[in-house]
């Protein structure tokens, strides 16, 4: 059996080492990620934690009490993270700076939690954000439901949208 094993193995080992780190940041949900490595010490969701302890200067993001650097951090080892994920987490954390608390704000009392709301909710169709049973526009939708307005309505759209861009949430 071990032969058997080997052989297997040494027929997938390319393709596995072609993959490589990047291609698990590519598909590392930042969710899970925070979930997984984070919030045992952290908020339970990424979204509590950055608005509490998280800004960002000079496009750079730094904790709020000490002032350092969230990469400088999490490349020293804090979280255990790969260099890979490091980008997945730190890009999240500017998609949840980018979006504010509108969600959190406006939205969470009715729908809960955005990534859940967004995955099992909405869809991405020919590139715009729908409901995944109406078929209609998120963006149109918002104009008259949640009291958002304007530039608070793009936020949104352009946050629930991050939530869905895998394949799986594409309806077309």
């Amino acid at each position: 059996m071990k032969p058997r094993f080997s052989i297997v193995l040494a027929l997938l080992f390319p393709f596995l080492a072609a993959a490589g780190p990047s291609a698990v940041a590519q598909s590392a949900d930042p969710h899970d990620l925070y979930e997984q490595r984070c919030a045992g010490c952290h908020s339970e969701h990424a979204g509590e934690f950055v608005q509490e302890s998280v800004l960002r200067e000079d496009g750079k993001l730094m904790g709020r009490d000490g002032g350092m650097s969230v990469r400088a951090l999490l490349a020293r080892g804090h979280g255990k993270l790969t260099t890979a994920q490091v980008e997945v987490v730190l890009a999240h954390f500017h998609e949840i700076l980018d979006a504010g608390a509108l969600f959190r704000d406006n939205c969470v009392i009715c729908h809960g939690r955005a990534v859940l709301f967004a995955r099992s909710h909405l869809g991405m169709k020919d590139g715009v954000l729908v409901g995944r049973y109406s078929d209609r526009a998120v963006e149109d939708f918002l104009k008259s439901h949640g009291r958002l307005e304007g530039a608070e309505i793009s936020a949104v759209v352009k946050a629930l949208s991050n939530q869905v861009t895998g394949e799986t949430y594409r309806l077309n």
